[in-house]
């Protein structure tokens, strides 16, 4: 007999954004469970106010009590409000497009939420019943998003699970009903199902936002924008947004339990989604090569299938299992696709680093590991024949070598020098192939810095500094490849700009998205429509626009549906490479406003 699947979690979160409560059991309205979003954080103007905002929102938990509610949040007394002490005054609510009345609740809120977020704010109640009734549903709505419940089921978690990264849970997600089953994503194919006494009806996919990123403990967001990342592997549709768990409407009123069987009335196609992880080849490795101290070369070769194609620079994806948890990392490839036959990735390793310790422990010949086709814009791609400087620190050095192996083999040695920073002479990778090299192409100068030198060490001493970019003859005709540490790449940078380099010159590697934080402070000028207000070169335009009191029209925040798209008129701007904006579309001056930071003075339309 087959096994039931059966509702194992009922989730409210009495006001939007804030931490939910787990019941054993809940009314359902057509408006959504009683007491799931009936309260709301706002502006002056009634303008909804969320953790994709303010992450610290879901540190605020709650308690329900008969006659009202408690709040609570670190480092505050909580607040206990009761019903009957709401002063109920008719006031604006906007959540998205939908404008409608809702009502105020209490001074003594207004100023604990206000204290929270260090931003004035009210706590806005829907009433008994919501005013906000949506066209598409023909009723009322509470203050969610769009739809009034969220399902999702154990299955599709752990699967999420299984390829991304870092571990998930559902509080991440904000779903109301959890449903027990093994099979990944079975709720994209229920179309009508019955729980307890009440009959729901799928209406549409979830599409998520920036707000899944945030990490529930820390309070904020995760630089790895997981889940994102993963969900846009397997999880996304043509545009680039992302979808998981399936938005209901309750047909009729009625009492659900957990433990409640799940009876599908009604099946439907499932939503179809490219699986880019399909492309996931196995690995074997056929030698581990001694780079430097502590410091590994794994080559590697396809199991089955050809070898995958790319350009000397790029990163390959791998997956890995540790101690039975999938743990995926970026390495950057040393081989050279001029070198046909094996990948090789070369190791570091890191004090308390979880996969290049158990790399070096336990990766040995035979073994195998999961990788992805070869990815990333960290290449010399157009840089033909122009005079090249590649600058590395630590690990940095593995795309310079492939790049370096690249250039050699295809007799392509221009003007080049190959600067590299280490600690101490054990510590210089591939130092026999460097030597080789210099001698074999007079084009080629390789420098070298120790910062923890021998007394009769020739070399350059010390961290990179002025003295050493002196070394390095015309500097500003060079295109410049940058890859290291976080400090090192930004004084790297911040030297070179300052001797000159034009910054259309430099070229820096990141695996995630470079943090406009890195930059120095600088005021700039943004014109949103004509509309001209004083920003900086810290922030996105939509955080800047939003805080100047302008509206950009905005879902994800993360740079996956394209919802912000705008067009830059003028002016530079840092635009991260993202799904959402194809590189003919910032050809032809469009960005995307939720990521896109001001470099320069910009003048932008929506």
């Amino acid at each position: 007999m087959a096994k039931s699947t059966l509702l194992s979690q009922i989730n409210i979160y009495p006001v939007k954004s804030v931490g939910g409560i787990s019941l054993p059991s809940s009314w359902v309205e057509k408006q959504g469970l009683c007491f799931d979003r009936r309260f709301m954080v706002a502006l002056a103007d009634g303008s909804m106010v969320t953790a994709r905002k303010y992450p610290n929102m879901v540190k605020v938990s709650s308690s329900l009590l008969p006659t009202g509610i408690i709040f609570a949040y670190p480092g505050l007394a909580p607040l206990k409000l009761q019903y009957s002490a709401f002063k109920m005054q008719d006031t604006a609510a906007t959540v998205w497009a939908d404008s409608f009345s809702a009502y105020t609740t209490t001074d003594e809120a207004d100023d604990w939420f206000s204290e929270v977020l260090d931003q004035r704010v009210e706590l806005l109640f829907t009433g008994e019943q919501s005013n906000r009734v949506r066209q598409k549903l023909g009723h009322n709505v509470s203050f969610a998003d769009g739809y009034p419940l969220l399902i999702i089921s154990s299955g599709s978690l752990a699967e999420l699970n299984r390829r991304s990264s870092e571990v998930h849970s559902m509080d991440q997600f904000r779903t109301n009903l959890v449903v027990d089953s093994d099979e990944p994503f079975i709720e994209d194919s229920w179309k009508r199902i019955k729980i307890g006494e009440v009959e729901f009806e799928a209406v549409k996919p979830c599409e998520r936002c920036i707000l899944t990123t945030v990490d529930i403990e820390k309070a904020e967001f995760r630089p790895s924008k997981e889940p994102l990342t993963t969900f846009s592997r397997f999880r996304a549709n043509e545009r680039g947004g992302v979808f998981f768990g399936q938005n209901l409407v309750a047909k009729n009123e009625g009492m659900i339990r957990t433990g409640d069987a799940i009876e599908v009335l009604e099946y439907k196609e499932k939503e179809y989604y490219e699986d880019l992880d399909a492309n996931k080849q196995e690995f074997v490795c056929v030698e581990r090569e001694h780079v430097a101290k502590n410091f590994e070369t794994f080559w590697l070769e396809p199991q089955k299938g050809a070898m995958p194609t790319y350009k000397a620079g790029q990163h390959l994806p791998v997956e890995l299992n540790i101690d039975g948890n999938t743990v995926n990392r970026l390495y950057t490839l040393s081989s050279s696709p001029s070198r046909p036959g094996r990948l090789a990735i070369s190791v570091k390793r890191v004090d308390g680093g979880e996969v290049s310790n158990w790399l070096f422990d336990h990766f040995q010949v035979g073994d195998t590991l999961i990788a992805d086709k070869p990815n990333g814009s960290f290449h010399i791609g157009n840089s033909e024949h122009e005079p090249l400087l590649l600058l590395s620190a630590g690990s940095g050095v593995t795309p310079m070598m492939s790049m370096l192996r690249d250039l050699c083999d295809q007799n392509d040695m221009r003007d080049v020098v190959f600067y590299h920073q280490c600690s101490t002479y054990a510590d210089i990778p591939f130092a026999t192939e460097l030597k080789s090299l210099e001698k074999q192409h007079q084009n080629l100068t390789v420098i070298l810095a120790l910062t923890q030198p021998s007394e009769d060490w020739q070399g350059l001493k010390g961290r990179f500094s002025l003295s050493h970019l002196k070394q390095i003859a015309d500097l500003t005709e060079r295109q410049v490849f940058v890859c290291g540490p976080d400090g090192f790449m930004q004084k790297a940078k911040n030297l070179m700009l300052k001797r000159g380099l034009p910054e259309d010159r430099y070229h820096q590697e990141a695996f995630g998205v470079a943090t406009a934080t890195e930059l120095t402070l600088k005021t700039v000028q943004i014109s949103l429509d004509g509309t001209i207000f004083e920003g900086d070169n810290q922030r996105t335009i939509l955080e800047q626009a939003e805080k100047a009191g302008l509206s950009v029209a905005n879902s994800c925040r993360a740079g996956f549906c394209g919802a912000c798209k705008v067009t830059l008129e003028s002016g530079k701007v840092h635009q991260p490479d993202v799904l959402a904006i194809q590189e003919s579309e910032i050809a032809e001056g469009k960005i995307l406003a939720c990521c896109a930071v001001p470099q320069t003075d910009v003048d932008i339309v929506s």
